[in-house]
């Protein structure tokens, strides 16, 4: 359940029951008639954070919808990756930094969203751009909907210690490696994800964002705790260069 979105919505959602509680008691209503307002005030709180949680998670990331015929070597590029691995289209966006990275976010698979910055899209060679996308197809496949709950979660004024504790370990250690493998294995070439994880530690960095910063393919420098536990950039490299 700690690796399930309701472990994420949960708390916040109680929190809004209690203090829905409290106004009630406060304002003179009957303890058990007031359990009725409260349990849903809760539930307003719990849908409208799933609901809403890849619309934030993609202002938190500072995304735009790319164009369709704007950037079309990556919708060639997410296209053949789609049709030959099985894979269900995302909606394609981007983020105008010069950094370089990727993000993925949404509730499912099949409205999914994949995020790439400027940088990524400017300064990676067919090969290493194809490795980014496939890495984060693959994230999407195997669900990105808790670390979206958490980027929704994070913007509520009080909650950003919460949502922080909460992330430990979804996006740990053997996640990160594990999905650079599997996309390596799909494009049977790990150099080129090994060189763009490279040149997105020696890019431009991104401006860190409490909310966003476990959404990204290399964490921001300065990330909070709400990036979870990731290997260095260079253990994950090396562990490329291993396959």
């Amino acid at each position: 359940m700690r690796n399930h979105p309701v472990a994420v919505i949960a708390p916040p959602a109680a929190i809004a029951a209690l203090v829905c509680w409290v106004i009630c008691w406060i304002a003179g209503v009957a303890p058990l008639t007031a359990v009725i307002p409260s349990v849903v005030g809760g539930l307003a709180v719990a849908a409208t954070l799933w609901v809403k949680a890849p619309q934030w998670a993609l202002a938190a990331l500072g995304a735009r919808p790319l164009a369709r015929g704007e950037y079309p070597r990556l919708e060639n590029l997410v296209d053949g990756l789609c049709t030959t691995h099985g894979f269900n289209r995302p909606s394609l966006h981007v983020v105008e930094t010069p950094a370089i990275n990727a993000a993925s976010a949404g509730r499912r698979e099949l409205a999914a969203h994949l995020i790439l910055t400027r940088g990524a899209l400017m300064e990676l060679d067919r090969l290493e751009l194809e490795a980014v996308v496939a890495r984060q197809l693959c994230e999407i496949r195997r669900g990105v909907a808790i670390e979206t709950a958490r980027a929704s979660v994070a913007r509520i004024p009080g909650i950003g210690a919460l949502a922080a504790h909460l992330s430990t370990g979804a996006t740990g250690d053997d996640r990160v490696t594990d999905i650079d493998i599997e996309a390596v294995r799909l494009t049977s070439y790990p150099p080129a994800l090994a060189s763009a994880l490279s040149k997105a530690e020696a890019a431009a960095d991104l401006r860190a964002s409490d909310a966003a910063d476990h959404l990204w393919l290399a964490a921001p420098q300065g990330a909070g705790p709400a990036a979870g536990t990731r290997p260095s950039m260079a253990q994950r490299i090396d562990l490329l260069g291993e396959i």
